[in-house]
């Protein structure tokens, strides 16, 4: 493929990401956001599983797409994951760390779109009707967490 074509793919991507449903739990930022989630993204299912060092708030999107976010115990949102039909909305879930996420994919050019350096992680892969993808923040996860839970 051209890299014209990469640019086009991954602008196309980061387009229906602002198309989809918006979710408001911002990595870094407090969990205050994931109540507001379940209104905001009209989840047909919002499940809490409290694990040692974090909670996993699983929604389900009416389009099929289930976010999942973890909190610490200090109530940040260190990570988010998600996978279904649709992106969720990339720019609110990532926040601050969204211009460098589409920075660092259109110099790289390449599919998975990805940003990996020690103080942001993200991955987003996929096609219509099946997206996954992860990001978290090295320097957020608790003591004793290890990064493959986030998925």
């Amino acid at each position: 493929m051209k890299p014209s074509l990469y640019t086009g793919i991954a602008m196309a991507l980061l387009g229906a990401a602002c198309l989809a449903p918006q979710a408001h739990a911002t990595l870094g930022q407090t969990a205050a956001s994931v109540s507001q989630d379940e209104s905001n993204m009209r989840a047909i299912r919002h499940v809490s599983a409290v694990q040692a060092a974090y909670t996993v708030h699983t929604i389900e999107l009416p389009s099929g797409t289930v976010v999942r976010e973890y909190v610490a115990q200090t109530g940040i949102v260190f990570g988010v994951a998600w996978n279904g039909p649709t992106l969720p909305d990339l720019k609110a879930t990532l926040g601050a760390a969204f211009d460098r996420y589409v920075n660092a994919n259109l110099i790289r050019r390449a599919n998975p779109l990805a940003v990996a350096d020690s103080d942001l992680v993200v991955y987003s892969a996929g096609h219509l009707r099946a997206f996954a993808g992860h990001a978290y923040l090295p320097s957020a996860v608790p003591a004793g967490v290890d990064v493959s839970v986030i998925q």
